[in-house]
């Protein structure tokens, strides 16, 4: 199906829009981010912000997952071994945009525009630890979850940037080495367990 002109002056416009929510979290976590501010900073008129997102909610959803999937090419493991590799891959690309990644991880709008795409994240992490260790005992998995998706996350990386000064590609690395750690040790558990039946 061929793509009419309005629909691409459509993507350019809801780009503008994102770019724009990009920019006011970058700029100072903008815990009261308006959609007024939002149109006003895009060029883009109000009614039309509204014509495509009809609420604040429905704004920052659609602009946490362009952010995280196209501005900061964040995506989701497909695999046990991907959790360390997707990770890493992304804190370079945290490190082009550390204020952001900032804001999105600590400021309450952040959270709110992240909150379906760490949703997704989480159920990632779920399936693919249950694809191959789905025979641990469910405290174990649960926990191994738990610590998977605190080491794969935006908070790790700022954290770590703050407090350690490391770069993106010292922390990919040091997150990446925890993660392959753990992935290591329930492996082991796993092996071991199936060798008791």
């Amino acid at each position: 199906m061929a793509v009419t002109l309005r629909d691409q002056q459509a993507a350019v416009a809801r780009e503008r829009i994102f770019r724009a929510v990009a920019e006011l979290l970058e700029r100072d976590g903008s815990e009261a981010l308006t959609v007024p501010q939002v149109a006003e900073l895009s060029g883009v008129s109000l009614r039309t912000v509204y014509r495509y997102f009809p609420t604040r909610e429905a704004l920052l959803d659609a602009a946490g997952r362009w952010i995280g999937g196209e501005l900061l090419k964040q995506g989701y493991p497909a695999s046990l071994d991907d959790v360390a590799d997707s990770f890493e891959r992304a804190c370079s690309e945290f490190d082009q945009r550390p204020g952001l990644v900032r804001a999105m991880a600590l400021s309450q709008v952040g959270r709110e525009a992240r909150s379906t795409r760490r949703r997704e994240r989480l159920e990632a992490i779920r399936q693919v630890l249950e694809q191959e260790l789905g025979s641990l005992p469910e405290g174990e998995l649960r926990q191994a979850e738990a610590v998977l998706a605190y080491l794969h996350n935006m908070l790790a990386y700022t954290t770590l940037r703050e407090e350690q000064q490391l770069s993106g590609a010292e922390i990919g690395e040091a997150l990446g080495w925890a993660i392959r750690t753990l992935v290591a040790d329930l492996r082991r558990r796993q092996r071991a367990k199936e060798r008791k039946r």
